[in-house]
């Protein structure tokens, strides 16, 4: 199972830079500059995807994922309004 793991988060030869979780992760909390829904970041995600052409085979499902390590890693939480926003990282 920690290797399954390993295999999501970083690149191998059978996941792509840009499908391993921590890299989808960290474009999604690039595009958490101002609070969303889930379904207004998936809108983004998507968008992101077809300006950069990166990321362009990650489905729900791996969007969910990043967004489940994301939580994990206390880097986003649910704001009053029930919308993703970043945590703040002290310097």
């Amino acid at each position: 199972m920690l290797q399954e793991t390993r295999l999501m988060l970083l690149p191998t030869k059978e996941i792509d830079a840009d499908q391993a979780l921590l890299s989808v992760g960290g474009t999604l909390i690039s595009l958490l500059e101002t609070p969303a829904t889930v379904s207004d970041l998936w809108e983004r995600f998507r968008q992101h995807a077809r300006r950069t052409g990166r990321h362009s085979r990650v489905a729900f499902d791996w969007f969910a994922l990043a967004l489940s390590m994301l939580f994990t890693l206390q880097a986003i939480r649910w704001n009053d309004n029930q919308e993703l926003e970043r945590c703040h990282v002290p310097a």
